[in-house]
């Protein structure tokens, strides 16, 4: 996504407006695939829990990632396919709940290198998560 287009769909976010846009990178994988349509609303977030979809701003840039704890300062979150938490995302930096509207099926065929690291970084964090 260009720098332009992630400005728009934050401010757009910011004056209250949903916003849709086809997402890029694998870090959600599988749960949100390269290409998927996501929607994003903004509102109360506060009030989101472990397991939701939440957008949020890191420096320029739009996140969709998944809620692992709510804190008092923000949000804990992480990547399904990524082995480390975004950290805490304080709560001026969440632009709204996520939902996926539409993507491809996952197919049979064989994983590429780059879906079988995901893959395998996803079911790692799952046993971090399963684990604390």
């Amino acid at each position: 996504m260009t720098p332009l287009a992630e400005r728009v769909i934050i401010d757009r976010l910011r004056e209250g407006v949903p916003v849709r846009w086809t997402v890029r990178g694998s870090s959600m994988w599988p749960s949100i695939r390269d290409g998927a349509t996501v929607s994003v609303s903004p509102g109360e977030v506060r009030s989101m829990r472990a397991g939701e979809l939440v957008a949020f701003t890191r420096g320029a840039r739009v996140v969709v990632h998944r809620v692992v704890a709510v804190e008092p300062g923000g949000l804990r979150c992480r990547g399904d396919a990524l082995s480390r938490e975004d950290g805490v995302v304080a709560w001026a930096d969440v632009l709204g709940r996520a939902t996926v509207l539409e993507q491809r099926p996952l197919s049979l065929r064989w994983p590429r290198a780059r879906e079988l690291r995901a893959l395998l970084r996803a079911a790692l964090g799952a046993l971090r998560t399963v684990r604390s």
